[in-house]
C-alpha cells in the first residue's frame, strides 16, 4: 500500500509539474524573441552617446536605427506564433518588460539630448522618420505581446507598453519641435521679405 501511494503520489506531482514546464519554455520563448530588441536598443544607445559634430558619426545611429525597427518587428512575428501564456507565465515576463521600456527612455532620452548635435549637422529629419518608424514597429510588438497574456494580467503588461509608447511619442515630440520653428521662422522671413519688397513697390508707385 505504502508503493502505491508513493507512486499515486509521484504521478499527481509529475501531472502538476508539466504545465509548470509548458509555461516556463513558453516565457522563454518569448523572453528570446525580445532579446535582440533590447540589444540593438543598447547598440542604438551606443550609437547616439557616440555623435559628434563630425558627421560620419551620424551614421551609426542610422544603421543602428534600421537593426532596432528589424529586432521589433521580428519579435513581433515570433511572439505572435507564440503560445497564449497564463497568469504565472505572465508574470514571469514582467521584469522583462519593465527593462525594455527603461532601456527605451534612456535611449530616447539620449536622442533628445542630441538634438542640437543632429540639427547642426541636418540629420534630424533623417532621425525623426526612423523613430516614427520604431514607434510603428513597438506597436505591432506591443499588441502581440498583449495579445499571449490573459486579461487579468494585461493591465499590468500595459504598464510596460504604456511606458514604451510614451517615451517614443515623447521623442517624436522633441525631434519633430525644432521643425515646426524652423518652418515658423522660415514662414516669418518670407513674409518679411516679400512685406519688404511690396513697400519698395509702393515707394516707386509714389515716387512716380
Amino acid at each position: 500500500m505504502k508503493f502505491l501511494s508513493i507512486l499515486t503520489v509521484t504521478g499527481a506531482a509529475s501531472v502538476m509539474a508539466a504545465p509548470v514546464d509548458i509555461e516556463r519554455r513558453q516565457v522563454d520563448a518569448i523572453k528570446e524573441a525580445l532579446a535582440p530588441v533590447m540589444t540593438s536598443l543598447m547598440d542604438l544607445d551606443t550609437a547616439i552617446n557616440g555623435l559628434t559634430t563630425d558627421p560620419q558619426t551620424a551614421a551609426p545611429i542610422l544603421s543602428s536605427s534600421q537593426a532596432a525597427s528589424q529586432a521589433l518587428s521580428g519579435a513581433a512575428t515570433k511572439i505572435q506564433a507564440a503560445d497564449d501564456l497564463g497568469l504565472f507565465g505572465s508574470l514571469g515576463l514582467q521584469q522583462t518588460g519593465t527593462d525594455l521600456a527603461t532601456q527605451v527612455s534612456t535611449t530616447i532620452g539620449d536622442l533628445t539630448a542630441k538634438k542640437p548635435v543632429l540639427d547642426m549637422l541636418g540629420v534630424t529629419p533623417i532621425a525623426l522618420q526612423a523613430l516614427q518608424q520604431q514607434k510603428a514597429d513597438s506597436g505591432g510588438l506591443s499588441d502581440a505581446l498583449l495579445s499571449k497574456v490573459p486579461a487579468l494580467a494585461r493591465p499590468i503588461a500595459g504598464q510596460s507598453t504604456d511606458k514604451i509608447s510614451k517615451a517614443l511619442d515623447d521623442g517624436i515630440a522633441a525631434l519633430s519641435a525644432g521643425e515646426a520653428a524652423t518652418s515658423a521662422e522660415a514662414g516669418g522671413t518670407g513674409a518679411a521679405n516679400g512685406g519688404a519688397d511690396n513697400g519698395d513697390d509702393n515707394d516707386d508707385d509714389d515716387d512716380d
